[in-house]
């Protein structure tokens, strides 16, 4: 039914930094949104993520309103004795269920596309949290796309060819000696293939279903765009081919622009970014151990540390569009693909990567006789963030009884040179935020030494007050150096460009809208671009109503 009341599409794209947006746009990659913010139609406002600056803590904020009790992207809940990992289908139901009060921003009518939430929408294709929903209505538009023998073809050649551009570009940079550089293990063997998935086939699925949801006339769509994320966390933040996806994502947009003036209702398109990325080297490359073997070596020997067996987000992002072809009935091309990847289910949910090969491997033995004894300690990356947990105590460590029954742990991660700083709760003066030359206690507002966080904005303190209420944080939270003048951090797991912690452009996404959608104030936290995005709907919603 034709209208002339907008909608509005919510166009994500995955990790950008409003700095590195800034440098797209002046130097040319993305001439269409350049174009948008020339002739005034359009403006950008940047916004600030919260402590864990990651894609779960990111969409339930903007599409559910609600992120509280998401320290990380990973992390271990002592009430469970569970790992919690973001790309997890099984574990993102709950999680969504626990925070949606059925008002996300999607709610009325809308569609979900390629997200980790659904934001409470209808209609969804390739959303994680409900891919086993039978009351959603799942896209079969991707089944169409597939059966299109020029789409199919088109779509092969694309990914085949960036398949080559990301050989190719991993043999120059080595040749060239590109500094940071990620080895053969992520970059080589099957990396390829997974990048040209998140760079190609992710994109033109999107687009296709969006294109779809258009010329149905649906009030809001939302959809993630990863493949610049991609690229940056394995190449780096200014690498040429993440710019070159960049300019390939901004022809896309500009042929939504034009199918638009055909639509049955006019609409608006928001560009926007769930958190950016920050460069340098790992912690590995750096100081040649690991989150994990550093505490372990600050532990006493009959203590094991552990780390769980992720996949990541890449393989979270794969794993949860082809689990949606499986678990729903495909035909055709999708049929086939279907029928391929059947035999890495794990409990119907397809499980590609080190985590889903670890899983087989354990369905294949039987289940053990004898219980695995419980690690002393979990330490978990999470970009550079770091959690740390001690399972002998089933409450939240104090700083107290660290300090009692591991002398080592606390100075030897604070004075380490890698790391900014530690927070953690004392017994007597609750949350305190450690670094190598001063502490600040965030009850109290109060700094003895140099300020731990001066590096970090001048709003960690805050973020961190708010992740010590979650009853999930963790015993230790830490989060590696910051240098304002390189502009480097480190992250905890192999990538060169990382988020998840504090420090740098990962913190700094934007909001790329219309001026006749005004934002009112500053943005902080990811629950305040919800309440925007959602008042932009209601107001829409209102028009319609009061005619």
């Amino acid at each position: 039914q034709p209208t002339d009341v907008p909608g509005i599409f919510f166009l994500e794209i995955d990790g950008l930094g409003l700095p590195i947006l800034q440098k797209a746009l002046d130097e040319g990659f993305m001439p269409t949104l350049k174009r948008w913010l020339d002739n005034g139609r359009y403006t950008l406002t940047p916004w600030e993520t919260d402590t864990s600056s990651q894609t779960s803590a990111s969409q339930a904020g903007i599409l559910h309103g609600n992120n509280s009790n998401i320290p990380a992207f990973r992390w271990y809940d002592k009430a469970s004795g569970q790992i919690i990992a973001s790309s997890n289908t099984k574990l993102l139901p709950v999680l969504e269920k626990g925070f949606s009060d059925g008002n996300g921003l999607l709610a009325d009518n809308g569609a979900s596309r390629g997200n980790l939430f659904s934001g409470d929408a209808p209609y969804v294709m390739n959303t994680a949290s409900v891919l086993l929903d039978r009351t959603r209505f799942h896209s079969s538009e991707f089944q169409a796309y597939f059966a299109n023998p020029y789409n199919a073809s088109r779509t092969l050649l694309l990914f085949l060819w960036d398949v080559w551009l990301e050989i190719r570009q991993f043999r120059y940079a080595r040749k060239h000696n590109v500094q940071p550089i990620l080895d053969k293990h992520h970059r080589g063997r099957h990396y390829p293939f997974v990048r040209a998935a998140m760079t190609v086939l992710m994109r033109e699925l999107n687009i296709y279903t969006l294109l779809g949801d258009m010329f149905a006339g649906r009030p809001s769509a939302y959809a993630t765009f990863v493949g610049y994320d991609e690229i940056a966390h394995h190449s780096g933040v200014l690498d040429p081919g993440a710019f070159d996806i960049l300019r390939k994502l901004d022809e896309q947009f500009a042929r939504l622009e034009s199918a638009s003036k055909d639509a049955p209702r006019p609409y608006h398109l928001v560009v926007l970014s769930d958190h950016g990325q920050t460069g340098g080297a790992t912690f590995l490359q750096r100081y040649g151990l690991t989150l994990q073997q550093l505490v372990q070596q600050l532990m006493t020997a009959e203590y094991k540390v552990d780390a769980p067996v992720d996949s990541g987000e890449s393989y979270g992002v794969i794993n949860a569009f082809l689990t949606d072809i499986v678990a729903n009935e495909a035909s055709g091309a999708t049929k086939v693909i279907g029928r391929v990847f059947k035999s890495k289910t794990v409990d119907g949910e397809v499980m590609l990567g080190p985590e889903g090969h670890a899983a087989r491997e354990e369905r294949r033995r039987g289940k053990r006789q004898e219980p695995e004894e419980k690690p002393a300690v979990i330490a978990i990356a999470s970009g550079n963030l770091g959690i740390v947990s001690f399972t002998q105590w089933p409450e939240r460590a104090t700083l107290e009884q660290i300090e009692t029954a591991f002398p080592a742990v606390l100075p030897g991660l604070v004075q380490h040179e890698g790391i900014g700083f530690i927070m953690l709760r004392s017994e007597h003066h609750g949350p305190v935020v450690m670094g190598p030359r001063g502490i600040y206690y965030l009850r109290d507002d109060r700094v003895e030494g140099d300020n731990p966080l001066a590096n970090f904005g001048p709003r960690a303190a805050d973020h961190l007050r708010r992740t010590d209420s979650f009853p999930n944080c963790p015993d230790i939270l830490v989060n590696s150096f910051y240098h304002p003048q390189t502009g480097e951090g480190c992250a905890f797991e192999e990538l060169i460009g990382f988020h998840g912690g504090m420090g740098g452009p990962q913190t700094q996404p934007f909001l790329l809208h219309p001026q006749e959608l005004p934002v009112e104030g500053e943005l902080v936290g990811a629950t305040a671009v919800y309440h925007t995005c959602k008042g932009w709907l209601n107001q829409l919603h209102g028009v319609q109503a009061g005619k």
